[in-house]
């Protein structure tokens, strides 16, 4: 649902967008290494090289593509996750990953 205002002025249409603030609510989070990690350890594991190629990361299917890079399914498709992000379970159980320097702008770590 999108609110959009319009002005009117000299016969020009002007748009202004409403704005909106995101509700506080408290998600999950792995970084890059603890997520390696994570793969290590699981029994269904495909671990080549020292590092889990292939796993299940809360019911999702994940894929090695190279040492700095895994591929996540996500609701938009398939996305990259590289140690420049966390990768961020939602408020619905879906995963995604999100850079660092925009994570750190939007949401306050707690314990």
């Amino acid at each position: 649902m999108a609110f959009i205002i319009h002005l009117y002025i000299n016969n020009l249409i002007l748009l202004k967008m409403a704005k909106a603030r995101k509700k506080p609510v408290e998600i999950e989070f792995i970084t890059f290494d603890e997520f390696v990690e994570f793969g290590k350890n699981q029994p269904d594991a495909n671990i080549v090289d020292g590092m889990p190629w292939s796993f299940n990361y809360k019911g999702f299917p994940i894929t090695h593509e190279n040492n700095e890079r895994y591929l996540i399914p996500t609701l938009e498709g398939t996305h990259n996750f590289t140690p420049l992000d966390v990768l961020i379970t939602g408020v619905k159980g879906e995963i995604y990953p999100c850079k660092i320097e925009i994570f750190e702008a939007t949401y306050d770590v707690v314990e």
